[in-house]
């Protein structure tokens, strides 16, 4: 009697299960080969990352935004958490994160970047492992590999904010939620809830991504689809206040955004690769996908339009937000759809396949040079050029030397009290007395002044005024300073440095 083979149908609504990529027929790998092909592709590239984020990290000089982190860590605990309801309450979490971490490693350059440049080596990591989980080992690691390429993501690893855990956390999430949909336990669904939110307390934004996962547990398990949106909700709860303070200071720290338009819209990609050449590149790649098996490359490609998209319609209809760092999360599944095409998301290593990779990765590479030497420049970042305005100062400072900044001015204040801390040749640098209650001790980023400025400076020997622009007169700046420091001084000299302007004004005899 013949044996009758029998299949079992999934049940209704229900899709299969993850499914692994091919292995091919034949003879049974090596053990250190299966050991190699499983941790190569995300041990590598996430060293790889970490040395290349390293190099020249401390050369470029803090941003505006930088100075702000590097002057809120230096606050106390309480003294943070009275600035979030006030302004940033989108970074708080990082903040905290910050001033412990600068309690223990100083606050030089590279040590306030240091922890992004870990993060955002962790991203790259954590990204070639879901390429190999979703995918093969070469599509891993060819993930991996294009990600240290790419400019911004060695840019925005050295830039004391929290943009880079948050393209950690985002390639994270989608990795435990793959551990979860597979395993179904509970703890792998309590670590994927976790990891969503922390993605939300480093970056509300960044939340944009979960567009991604809903459909891969619609694509794979459609029955986990309740338990999916139980744990989001439950990860988004604590959320609310930040989400709710946030909503409340766009007008604060969102006033700068220009609308969208058609102009912006093309050069966005650009923007948030911080090279045209090497996203185009990838764009094209990734437009040459095979886009079978769907179910895999479905979630991918909506992890890296989804924030596109949702950020768009934001900022068309509510707000504007679009803006490049917003957006760097893209750049994972982008690094990871062009791996797919260049790779065929299949198994093994065939010469033909690795002649390609070989050659596309280093046509990458090298179209990514400028762009790579470009973010190590020591004025690659936003905003004034702090360090040679202080250098400028400190050369020249004298005992009793006193200086002042745009009346209300947030990064400026904060830049150069950095760069002014290491004093200079002389052992000193000029006294503040504007400032009549510090920013650390106002609940905001910005320290209140005296009111009569005038009063409070006159008879100091020299005056220095430090803008945040280039002008030829400083004095347009404090236009409450002009009668005195016309009648009772003279300019004795005019420095012009990147976006900063500092000039000096000594007592007439």
């Amino acid at each position: 009697m013949s044996k009758t083979q029998t299949t079992t149908r999934p049940e209704a609504g229900t899709a299969a299960p993850p499914v692994t990529p091919p292995v091919r027929a034949g003879r049974p790998r090596p053990w250190v080969a299966l050991r190699l092909t499983r941790f190569l592709p995300a041990g590598l590239t996430g060293a790889l990352m970490l040395g290349v984020g390293l190099v020249h990290a401390g050369r470029p000089v803090l941003s505006w935004d930088e100075v702000t982190s590097a002057e809120v860590a230096s606050r106390s605990v309480p003294q943070i958490v009275d600035l979030i309801p006030h302004l940033d309450a989108v970074f708080g979490f990082y903040y905290l994160l910050l001033h412990w971490w600068t309690a223990l490693a100083g606050t030089s350059e590279t040590a306030l970047r240091l922890p992004s440049i870990v993060a955002m080596a962790g991203a790259v990591a954590v990204a070639a492992e879901l390429g190999r989980r979703l995918f093969t080992p070469m599509t891993g690691l060819v993930t991996g590999l294009i990600l240290c390429m790419i400019p911004n993501t060695s840019r925005y690893a050295a830039e004391a904010r929290s943009y880079a855990f948050a393209c950690f956390f985002a390639v994270l999430a989608l990795l435990l939620l793959l551990e979860a949909i597979q395993r179904g336990q509970r703890k792998r669904w309590l670590w994927y809830g976790l990891s969503v939110l922390f993605l939300g307390l480093f970056h509300l934004v960044a939340l944009t991504t979960l567009v991604a996962h809903a459909a891969f547990v619609a694509l794979h398990r459609r029955s986990r689809l309740p338990v999916w949106a139980g744990t989001v909700t439950a990860a988004l709860l604590p959320l609310a206040p930040i989400a709710w303070f946030g909503l409340h200071q766009q007008d604060a720290q969102l006033h700068w955004v220009e609308p969208l338009n058609l102009r912006r819209l093309h050069s966005m990609p650009g923007e948030i690769a911080g090279s045209r050449e090497v996203v185009w590149f990838l764009i094209g790649m990734a437009v040459l996908v095979s886009w079978r098996p769907l179910r895999r490359l479905a979630p991918v490609a909506l992890f890296a339009i989804g924030p596109l998209a949702v950020l768009a319609v934001v900022s068309v209809l509510f707000s504007p937000m679009w803006v490049a760092r917003y957006l760097l999360v893209v750049l994972a599944p982008l690094a990871m759809l062009a791996a797919v095409a260049l790779t065929g998301g299949r198994d093994g290593w065939p010469r033909f396949t690795v002649l390609r990779v070989v050659t596309a990765l280093l046509l990458l590479g090298a179209i990514a040079i400028p762009g790579q030497r470009a973010v190590r420049a020591a004025t690659a970042k936003t905003g004034p050029d702090y360090r040679s305005a202080a250098a400028v100062v400190l050369d020249r400072a004298a005992p009793g030397d006193v200086i002042v900044y745009p009346a209300r001015n947030r990064s400026t204040r904060a830049g150069m009290d950095y760069y002014l801390r290491d004093r200079g040749p002389a052992g000193v640098a000029p006294a503040d007395p504007l400032v009549r209650v510090p920013s650390a001790e106002t609940g905001w980023l910005i320290a209140t002044e005296h009111t009569a400025a005038a009063a409070h400076v006159t008879g100091a020997a020299r005056i220095w005024i430090v803008v945040g622009d280039v002008r030829p007169d400083p004095l347009t700046a404090r236009p409450d300073l002009r009668p005195l420091l016309t009648a009772d001084y003279r300019r004795s000299g005019l420095w012009h440095e990147k976006r900063a302007t500092v000039g000096l004004y000594e007592l007439r005899p």
